[in-house]
């Protein structure tokens, strides 16, 4: 048993200075049999703050009745009092977090970054690099205030407008166009009720959705009410129109407002018009399963539930970790049966870009509603494989839904579905300022990739993992 727990020990601590190491901090020094204690951890990391911190492991080698102790690198520098707060913050914490984890000594270090950036100041040097850094904010605010004058009228974007059609009760959206860019066909018409505008980026969970910088117009029935290249904005009249969609919808047979005693016309009413259904069900993808991105997922995890624990029902589970190459539409067992038969046949042309190196670091978010990592390393390679999918789909006529957005490889962390419950809420919610800065160039780990997967889409925060219906390996 005891050699059991040493080697957990050793591994808790070589873990610690690998994530030390990959985030670019001082590392640590591990002292054997000081006094009564087999080990002793020295950390360094906090030297901006005047604060450095000692980790004094139990004669038994339980990681849950470890003792962790502050010290003042400069007397003076803060006082007494609040690394005894300290002391107490951590030694409660170390009772909380699993001693068999052999990420135990990374979530507290995790714990203990976040107590002293919160409650410890850097020296001087920096706090006044950070006043000045103020200031010219400041000093351009008032700027670029003063030359609010001479900019033209702001136009209500894209995003606006889907907003007041999706809750306005009073516009009919059945009778709403949307004409946007399509990468492959160019203009393209589709009714606003086909897409999913919720998750307005991603089409992971079987939604068809629309980057807003690709929406070139919107119509109500046959007509125009806003356009992106001419600023024509008759929906809130934002660009001097003097028009309103009320306005356009009275002008329109009166059709949303008519009154209660108003004779109706003999004429038969326009009916809107049908859309197939384009919605992607399934999607290509390469799977990610390194033991340290999800570790890093770990802590990252851990400390947006610290923030607020209702974050739990939008985190990605790690089983499912993956990069989207791209999405398609399958109706039929044969039209699936196409697909098996061609990924197996494009393996040798697949194979000219395996393995690949991906690194992921940093944290970036897509409006307001989905948190991911961002990926590094070798993405032509991916580039190359999600062209010669495309190439391959279209040449055999196979529906390419969803692949509307510019291919961006990244790791999903949590995602806000779309649904009545969760309309007003936003990654503001559930994720602190600090906490992004903290996990600005944090490094989550690296993934050698070589196989790719067909998966059914799902809800995936329910049913934990996609479920997989072919899979290539490259040698």
């Amino acid at each position: 048993m005891a050699n059991l727990n040493k080697d957990l020990v050793l591994k808790n601590v070589q873990n610690l200075k690998n994530h030390l190491t990959d985030n670019q901090v001082q590392s640590l020094k591990l002292l054997e049999n000081i006094g009564c204690h087999p080990y002793v951890i020295k950390l360094t990391t906090f030297n901006a703050y005047g604060i450095n911190l000692t980790i004094q492991i139990n004669d038994d080698l339980d990681l849950s009745k470890s003792t962790a102790i502050s010290t003042l690198v400069k007397k003076g520098s803060q006082n007494d009092q609040r690394t005894n707060l300290f002391d107490e913050f951590l030694n409660e914490k170390i009772k909380t977090i699993d001693p068999k984890s052999d990420i135990f000594m990374i979530k507290l270090f995790q714990k203990s970054q976040n107590y002293v950036e919160k409650n410890f100041d850097k020296n001087d040097e920096i706090l006044e690099k950070k006043s000045s850094v103020r200031t010219k904010q400041i000093r351009k605010k008032t700027d670029d205030e003063a030359d609010t004058s001479l900019k033209k009228a702001p136009m209500k974007t894209a995003g606006d407008v889907v907003n007041r059609i999706q809750w306005d009760e009073e516009i009919n959206k059945e009778f709403i166009t949307v004409g946007y860019i399509d990468r492959f066909l160019g203009l393209k018409e589709c009714s606003f009720n086909t897409f999913d505008w919720g998750d307005i980026v991603l089409a992971d969970y079987g939604a068809l959705a629309i980057p807003e910088h690709r929406i070139s117009y919107f119509k109500f029935k046959d007509e125009i009410i806003w356009d992106k290249k001419s600023r024509l904005d008759n929906i809130f009249g934002s660009t001097g129109s003097g028009q309103t969609i009320r306005d356009v919808i009275n002008r329109l047979e009166n059709f949303e407002f008519k009154p209660k005693n108003e004779t109706v016309s003999e004429q038969p009413e326009s009916k809107p018009k049908k859309f197939e259904s384009d919605n992607p069900n399934y999607f290509i993808s390469v799977p990610i399963n390194s033991f340290q991105i999800k570790s890093s997922f770990d802590l990252l995890n851990s400390d947006l539930l610290e923030y607020n624990d209702q974050v739990e029902n939008f985190l990605v589970p790690d089983s499912s970790f993956h990069l989207t190459l791209c999405t398609l539409r399958i109706d039929s067992e044969q039209e699936l049966n196409q697909i098996k038969e061609l990924m197996n046949n494009s393996k040798e042309i697949f194979a000219q870009n395996f393995p690949i190196k991906i690194e992921f670091q940093g944290l970036e978010q897509f409006y307001k509603k989905v948190l991911y990592v961002k990926c590094y390393g070798e993405l032509e390679k991916l580039e190359n494989i999600h062209k010669t999918f495309l190439s391959q789909f279209e040449e055999k006529n196979i529906n390419m839904a969803g692949n509307y957005y510019t291919f961006v490889p990244h790791l999903t962390a949590l995602k806000i579905n779309s649904n009545s419950n969760n309309r007003n809420l936003t990654l503001n919610d559930f994720v602190d300022e600090s906490l992004l800065k903290k996990y600005e160039n944090f490094k989550f780990g690296e993934e050698i990739i070589n196989r790719i997967q067909l998966c059914k889409m799902t809800n995936i925060i329910i049913n934990k993992v996609y479920p997989i219906e072919h899979e290539i390996t490259m040698q």
